[in-house]
C-alpha cells in the first residue's frame, strides 16, 4: 500500500469520539475519509470535531472508498460490521469484545480475512508499563509463585449527571456481566504477562440493585500451575467507586502499576525502578494501537493483537462469567 491509509471511523459514541477520533486525526499516515453513525445527533456532533470529513449513516456507503475501518461500536453489532468490512477486503480494527458471546467470536475463525486483517482493540496492552511488567515477570526476577491483585473500577453510576452513559451501561448489562466487556482488558494483560492459562477459576458476583440485568460487581480467583494466584475484580455502577489496583508481588519483589496513569514502580532485591508514564494513558495507548494497525495495513501483514489474542482473553472472561453464574 502506498500513500496514506484511508480509514473510516464507524461508531461515534463516547469511545469513538473521545479516543479513536483524536488518534485518527493526529496520525500523519492516516487519511480519515468517512465517519459512520446511524444516529443523526451523534453524526452532527462529530462533524463539528472533524468538519472536513463526510459523515454517513451506513458502513456500506463508504466501503468502496477505504483501505481500513475502525469499529467503535457496541459488541452486539460489531461482529456483523466486521464481517462486512472484511468481506470487502478492508483491514479492521474492532473494539473489544468482538461479540458478547464466546461462541460468536469463535465463529470468526471461519470468517474470510479475519486471521490476516483483523486487529482487536485490546488497547491497554500497548502501554510501555505493561511491556515492562511482562519483561520483569518473564525474566523471573520477581520469583514464583506470584500473587496478583487486579481490580478495575471505572464505570461510575451517575444517572442524573451522565444519563446517556448510565443508560449505555444498563444496556450492556443486558448482554452480560462487566468482566466480559471491561474485564477483557485485564484478562488480556494477565494472559500476556503470565503467558499461561489458569488451571482453576472460582468466581462470585454481586448485584447492588435488583433492576440490574447482571451482577455489576464481578470477582474471581485464578490459580496457575506454578502456584501463582490472581485476585481479579471488575466493579461497575456505584456512585463512588473503590480504587482500582494492579499489583504483582513475588518472593523477590513487587511491581505496582497505578491504574489511572499506568505509572510503574518496582521494588526488587532492594532496588527501586520507576517508569513514569509518557503521557495521558488513553492518548498514549490509542496512538500506539493505531500506529501498529497502520503499520500492518501499510505493510500488508497480520495486525497484532489479532483474533487469537482476543479469543484467549474472551475465553478467560467466559470462564469467569460461568463461575459467577
Amino acid at each position: 500500500m502506498t500513500g496514506r491509509v484511508r480509514i473510516a471511523l464507524v461508531g461515534l459514541g463516547d469511545i469513538g469520539v473521545r479516543a479513536h477520533l483524536p488518534a485518527l486525526l493526529r496520525e500523519p499516515r492516516v487519511e480519515l475519509v468517512a465517519l459512520v453513525e446511524p444516529e443523526p445527533g451523534r453524526r452532527a456532533a462529530a462533524a463539528r470535531l472533524a468538519p472536513d470529513v463526510p459523515a454517513h449513516a451506513r458502513l456500506d456507503d463508504v466501503l468502496g472508498e477505504v483501505d481500513a475501518v475502525v469499529l467503535a461500536t457496541p459488541a452486539w453489532v460489531t461482529a456483523e460490521l466486521a464481517r462486512t468490512a472484511l468481506a470487502a477486503g478492508a483491514y479492521v480494527l474492532a473494539e473489544k469484545p468482538l461479540a458478547p458471546g464466546l461462541e460468536e467470536q469463535l465463529a470468526f475463525r471461519d470468517a474470510p480475512g479475519a486471521a490476516d486483517r483483523l486487529q482487536i482493540g485490546l488497547t491497554y496492552r500497548h502501554h510501555p508499563a505493561i511491556a515492562r511488567l511482562r519483561e520483569l515477570v518473564v525474566s523471573g526476577v520477581l520469583g514464583t509463585p506470584l500473587y496478583v491483585q487486579s481490580s478495575l473500577a471505572d464505570e461510575r453510576a451517575d444517572p442524573e449527571g451522565e444519563p446517556e452513559h448510565y443508560a449505555r451501561r444498563l444496556r450492556t448489562l443486558e448482554h452480560g456481566p462487566p468482566v466480559v466487556f471491561d474485564g477483557i482488558h485485564r484478562c488480556d494483560q494477565l494472559n500476556l504477562v503470565l503467558g499461561a492459562e489458569p488451571l482453576e477459576v472460582t468466581g462470585w458476583g454481586l448485584r447492588s440493585r435488583p433492576e440490574y440485568a447482571a451482577p455489576n460487581v464481578n470477582g474471581a480467583l485464578l490459580s496457575y500451575a506454578d502456584g501463582t494466584l490472581v485476585r481479579l475484580e471488575v466493579i461497575w455502577l456505584y456512585p463512588a467507586l473503590p480504587p482500582s489496583q494492579f499489583v504483582v508481588t513475588g518472593p523477590e519483589g513487587r511491581v505496582v502499576i497505578e491504574p489511572g496513569t499506568f505509572e510503574l514502580r518496582a521494588e526488587i532485591g532492594g532496588r527501586v525502578e520507576h517508569l513514569p508514564p509518557p503521557g495521558d494513558k488513553t492518548e498514549v495507548c490509542f496512538a500506539l494501537q493505531l500506529e501498529r494497525f497502520v503499520d500492518a495495513c501499510a505493510e500488508g501483514r497480520r495486525p497484532s493483537p489479532g483474533l487469537e489474542d482476543a479469543l484467549a482473553a474472551s475465553a478467560l472472561c467466559a470462564r469467569i462469567a460461568g463461575a459467577i453464574a
